[in-house]
């Protein structure tokens, strides 16, 4: 305490009692706070992966369906072909005409 010198100064500055005034110290809950923070994490990962199921699902539906579209198992069946010993056979071949006349 040699050489220096004490004074005291009074505070009246504007700015600095505004500040005062609105000044708030929080003591917060921080492990309170975390546990709500990865609560939150955990229902946004959720609802994440609920819409890739249900996009996933969406995606396998549409591939079925193109599968499906692209099969020949509805056209290939054996009610739909006919053989060659379907037709009546005859000398000429007018059967064979007539059958063709009734696919167009």
């Amino acid at each position: 305490k040699g050489n220096s010198i004490r004074v005291k100064v009074e505070k009246n500055n504007p700015i600095v009692n505004s500040l005062n005034k609105t000044k708030k110290e929080l003591y917060p809950d921080l492990a309170k706070e975390q546990q709500n923070r990865l609560r939150e994490i955990q229902l946004e990962m959720k609802e994440k992966r609920k819409a890739e199921e249900k996009q996933k699902k969406l995606d396998d539906l549409e591939k079925a369906r193109i599968k499906e579209e692209r099969s020949y198992d509805r056209i290939m069946n054996e009610n739909n072909m006919t053989s060659n010993t379907d037709i009546q056979a005859t000398a000429d071949a007018t059967a064979a005409e007539e059958y063709e006349d009734d696919f167009f």
